[in-house]
């Protein structure tokens, strides 16, 4: 099994710092690949910060506990991190995020607040879109697709339609899943959506 994956942040239509920050880090240790993908929408620099202590422990301390023989379980390294970053953060203001992580074909997702994951099933050649709830953990299987997105990427767009952005040739590429969120990102601006966003799309090979 192997992920590809790409990302989508877009300032606001009227320009000014955008908010939402990202994490894709993708590590193959001992044959399995190791993945954390966040996406966290705070104007808070100290929470903002979230993502960089993240990528930290993800190289310091998650990497290094996935070189034995026998993987850990995701759950057991992610939500530990999480609440020691969510204990130092200030608590204050609109904020909110979304990270998982995945070590061989086990995942844990995590988040809190208005960002959301959607996972994206290809069955039959028959896509469909079902938003996840949080905390969520499990096996993920070939074919799948995870999209963890801030409201404004799909707001506006219907179920059908980010499936079909999200379907077809292209999305075993990098450069085709970027294509794709573009896609979805200019057709949500098309009908008004005006503030910033930010978003990560996984594809399971």
């Amino acid at each position: 099994m192997s992920i590809i994956s790409n990302y989508i942040w877009e300032k606001a239509a009227d320009g000014g710092i955008n908010p939402v920050s990202l994490v894709l880090q993708q590590v193959k240790i001992r044959g399995r690949e190791i993945d954390l993908f966040c996406v966290c929408d705070s104007s808070d620099e100290k929470e903002a910060s979230m993502t960089e202590q993240l990528t930290e422990w993800f190289h310091r301390k998650c990497l290094p506990a996935c070189e034995g023989r026998t993987a850990p379980m995701p759950r057991d390294l992610l939500e530990p991190e999480l609440r020691r970053v969510c204990g130092e953060l200030p608590g204050q203001g609109a904020w909110g995020y979304c990270a998982a992580l995945l070590v061989g074909n086990t995942f844990c997702l995590c988040g809190q607040g208005d960002v959301s994951a959607q996972l994206i099933n290809y069955r039959y050649n028959h896509p469909r879109i079902k938003r996840l709830s949080i905390p969520l953990y499990g096996r993920i299987q070939r074919g799948a697709g995870l999209l963890l997105h801030t409201p404004e990427l799909i707001r506006d767009l219907r179920q059908e339609e980010v499936c079909q952005i999200l379907h077809g040739k292209g999305l075993c590429q990098e450069e085709g899943i970027g294509r794709r969120l573009r896609e979805m990102y200019r057709e949500g601006r098309s009908r008004g959506n005006r503030g910033p966003v930010g978003g990560i799309y996984l594809q399971v090979l």
